[in-house]
């Protein structure tokens, strides 16, 4: 098997056509927009958009959108920069947000357990369309020959922090696995935990441990995976401390000082690796013609 390597290795891909990261790029920036807007009609802002969902989750969806406005809009428009600039790092960096606005919109359409079909929900069908495709997207225009190299040591690394972070998700339902009840907050919104259920133990940890074995077998697409799963990852744990955070503000019972800190910590150390893995690909360069 032979090493993956940067401009030159032997995966057979073409560059994406300028062309496509044009038009990826403005799709991204309208993602961004389309967040951006969603923030400020929704609970977070002037409450205009109303989920028939309970206080928890209220605040927990305030905290959503507060990751929404400082970190998933911005790493949307930086992405789009990057792809309008013809940069490898677009599809990379494109992939967390788009894939997480996907996650939370799909969660956003079946959690709050409409009765009939309304504005929201087309609306945040919408989104959810366009963070699926985005992150189609960012996949099909991330050319494998582009990235930086990565020697099988740091490979073989990689690949355990993945699993790793497969086993930290799946340790979140352990207590429902084992005949426990599913979490308090969702005593009355089962179908939400049930869609958590299903995004993260039927797509998100089945995609980390196959990307996890792509990295130990050191095949072509495992560059690629390793930047997906990580942007999504990065994402994820300060969504959930920005939740715990705006649970314990508004004195919801359901709220934990030590899940607070605890998660903020776990929140620190992605942070760290992701910052690690995606510096080398920020390095200038642009998609050949």
């Amino acid at each position: 098997m032979t090493d993956i390597r940067s401009a030159g290795g032997n995966t057979g891909s073409r560059p994406a056509p300028p062309g496509r990261h044009a038009v990826f790029g403005t799709g991204m920036f309208l993602l961004a927009g389309v967040l951006v807007l969603n923030s400020l009609l929704g609970p977070l802002g002037l409450g205009l958009i109303d989920y028939p969902i309970s206080t928890t989750l209220q605040n927990q969806l305030i905290g959503l959108e507060i990751v929404t406005l400082a970190l998933v809009a911005p790493l949307s428009i930086a992405a789009a920069v990057l792809a309008l600039r013809g940069h490898r790092a677009a599809g990379p960096m494109a992939f967390g947000p788009a894939a997480y606005t996907a996650y939370m919109f799909a969660q956003y359409v079946l959690g709050p357990e409409y009765a009939a079909f309304n504005a929201v929900v087309l609306f945040d069908l919408g989104v959810f369309a366009a963070g699926a495709v985005l992150a189609v997207g960012a996949w099909t225009i991330t050319d494998t020959r582009s990235l930086p190299d990565t020697t099988p040591a740091k490979q073989r690394t990689y690949g355990v922090i993945l699993l790793a972070l497969a086993a930290f998700v799946v340790s979140r339902y352990l207590g429902p696995i084992l005949g426990g009840a599913m979490p308090a907050e969702f005593a009355d919104a089962r179908t939400f935990f049930w869609s958590i259920v299903l995004l993260d133990l039927g797509l998100v940890v089945p995609a980390t441990i196959v990307s996890a074995v792509a990295l130990f077998r050191r095949t072509p697409s495992a560059p690629k995976a390793l930047y997906a799963v990580l942007g999504w990852f990065v994402l994820v744990p300060p969504s959930v401390v920005s939740m715990a955070a705006v649970m314990m503000a508004r004195s919801d019972p359901a709220g934990s000082v030590g899940q607070v800190v605890v998660l903020g910590v776990v929140a620190v150390v992605f942070l760290v690796v992701a910052a690690n893995v995606f510096r080398p690909l920020l390095s200038r360069h642009r998609v050949d013609a």
